[in-house]
């Protein structure tokens, strides 16, 4: 039997995979849900018309979509400096880690590894659901 679990916790990826100790950032994969839920507090539409047609002109506060997604996929971390600073994992601390190339450049490859991840977790669930549901 498998189970589902409603909270998604962080994955540790530490940068130095011999030393934890030395710190590393917890990440997690942006749900659809909370995707949707981002999308609806940074876009406004408002109807206009053109030519005779009714459309909906959308706005996006990108910036602040931007921020919301990181805050949702670091989930915490462990021995981070901003210029030298130990730096609390907080909101504000993300949009400016975020702001640096040395952290993208971490970031990149660990979120590319978790989403694939869970994509091979996904699709081998679908394979035994599928393998059982045949048995039946």
């Amino acid at each position: 039997m498998i189970n589902f679990e409603t909270e998604i916790k962080g994955t540790w990826f530490y940068f130095d995979d011999d030393d934890q100790d030395a710190g590393g950032i917890s990440f997690r994969e942006l749900s659809v849900d909370e995707n949707e839920r981002i999308e609806k507090i940074t876009t406004s539409s408002k109807p206009k018309f053109s030519h005779g047609q009714r459309f909906l002109d959308k706005k996006t506060d990108d910036k602040l979509a931007a921020k919301m997604r990181w805050d949702y996929c670091i989930v915490d971390w462990k021995g981070v400096q901003i210029d030298g600073v130990d730096v609390e994992c907080n909101v504000e601390n993300k949009a400016r880690l975020v702001r640096t190339i040395g952290f993208v450049k971490f970031a990149t490859p660990c979120l590319n590894e978790l989403t694939e991840t869970n994509q091979a977790f996904e699709e081998d669930r679908v394979k035994n659901s599928e393998s059982s549901s045949d048995e039946n």
